[in-house]
């Protein structure tokens, strides 16, 4: 059984390694992706003229960044707050300088803009349904891991500065939830799965309301897909063909649940498979890493891919992991 620590660190490690598996991929097709690398898995290049060109292999992106941005909200404040979260993302989004828009996705761009004429981080992500806020939300499942309701409140606050819509919320709830139920000693991949469909139901209670699919369902129908199909190689298909990939909440996420359905919250085979998926697979991939890590723990990932995933990005996460478990006590104390 992984001790707290070998979960928080197997779910930011996992988070990472999605993330960086998906960099060369993401945008393109899976045809795309069968042509240009054949039959490679792994940590790849990304093409000369791929978006993310200028990367060194093993790069992470804005999913695995902006989470260390709200992971250390938690270690420098031990408290989440919209305003604080604002700084963070502001804080990141400077360090990228003028390759902020290779970094972030259009709703993002557009609150910080906001935020930077002086918007009230309550009212600047009002336009955001994008997944932007589901992608950075592990350290608060970390931090209130079996406490759903202190982990709602914590994801609202944390996605209003860019994602402040009943959607969004839903989505980002939906992933909180689904880490907080995997750091948990008696989790199982159906308990992950309830749990990410109650966030969703809580999270849209929230926000500035959108016309949207009920994400619950979303989820529903994609875990039922790749456990009715007949074979992996169908089942990722189904996936890409009815799912979707997309940035857009009702794709990415329920995919992302899909894949830690489809490998019984295994990480690697769940990063591996979704950096094969093309569209938004490097978010997809971080999002299910983030939770089969946490239910695993440090034990499952593959070491020397990790290694130098830390290493081409100069990430700590063994030490994030353990300030988030910190802040988590600290918060109890308080209580």
């Amino acid at each position: 059984m992984p001790t707290p620590l070998e979960k928080a660190y197997g779910c930011l490690a996992a988070l990472a390694l999605g993330d960086a598996l998906g960099m060369p991929t993401e945008f393109l097709t899976p045809e795309r992706i069968a042509a240009e690398y054949g039959p490679s898995v792994g940590l790849l290049a990304p093409l000369s003229w791929h978006p993310h060109f200028s990367l060194p292999t093993g790069s992470v992106t804005d999913d695995t960044e902006q989470a260390m941005a709200l992971a250390g909200v938690y270690l420098r404040h031990g408290t989440m707050t919209a305003e604080r979260a604002a700084d963070a993302l502001l804080a990141w989004a400077d360090s990228k300088g003028d390759l902020i828009d290779l970094y972030s996705g259009p709703a993002t761009r557009r609150a910080l803009q906001a935020l930077r004429g002086g918007a009230d981080p309550r009212d600047s992500g009002k336009a955001g349904t994008t997944n932007g806020a589901a992608m950075r939300v592990a350290a608060i499942g970390i931090v209130h891991a079996g406490d759903e309701q202190a982990a709602l409140h914590d994801t609202v606050e944390a996605s209003l500065p860019t994602h402040g819509t009943t959607l969004a919320i839903s989505a980002a709830a939906a992933v909180s939830f689904a880490v907080a139920e995997a750091m948990t000693k008696g989790a199982t991949v159906d308990s992950i799965l309830l749990a990410a469909q109650r966030g969703a139901v809580e999270g849209r209670g929230f926000g500035s309301w959108v016309w949207t699919p009920l994400l619950e369902h979303r989820v529903a129908l994609a875990v039922q897909l790749v456990r009715d199909a007949p074979d992996e190689t169908s089942a990722l298909q189904g996936l890409y063909r009815t799912i979707g990939v997309d940035m857009a909440v009702t794709e990415s996420i329920p995919t992302a649940f899909a894949l830690v359905a489809l490998y019984g919250g295994q990480p690697m085979p769940a990063v591996l498979s979704a950096s094969r998926l093309g569209g938004d697979c490097d978010t997809i991939g971080a999002i299910a890493g983030a939770v089969c890590g946490a239910l695993t723990g440090i034990q499952a990932l593959d070491r020397e891919l990790l290694d130098r995933v830390t290493r081409v990005n100069g990430l700590d996460l063994e030490d994030t992991a353990r300030g988030l478990l910190a802040a988590s006590r600290a918060m109890e104390h308080r209580q």
